[in-house]
């Protein structure tokens, strides 16, 4: 358990001292809603969990990477449709 607060605790600290900043400085200011967003991508780590499929024949593959973050933020924003979500991240600089 205490192995478990430390590494939560050095996983904060990063967010407070490095990641906030920088994406202010980056991006703007922040909402709450956009830090939560950053604190679950970071956690989750979802990159890591989508494979590479590499070149393949046939339609173009899109960024599963992307999409898989932008389905992310549909949760974390609690958006009820894909339709909302697709024109948030058309009008919401920072979430792309």
């Amino acid at each position: 358990m205490n192995q478990t607060r430390n590494r939560l605790s050095t996983i904060w600290n990063h967010f407070q001292t490095s990641l906030f900043p920088w994406l202010k400085e980056e991006r703007g200011e922040l909402t709450e809603k956009h830090q939560q967003l950053v604190e679950v991508l970071e956690m989750s780590q979802i990159d890591a969990h989508i494979p590479y499929v590499g070149l393949v024949p046939g339609r173009p593959m899109k960024n599963r990477c992307a999409i898989a973050r932008a389905f992310v933020a549909k949760a974390v924003y609690n958006m009820p449709t894909t339709e909302i979500l697709m024109d948030r991240l058309k009008s919401d600089s920072r979430l792309c």
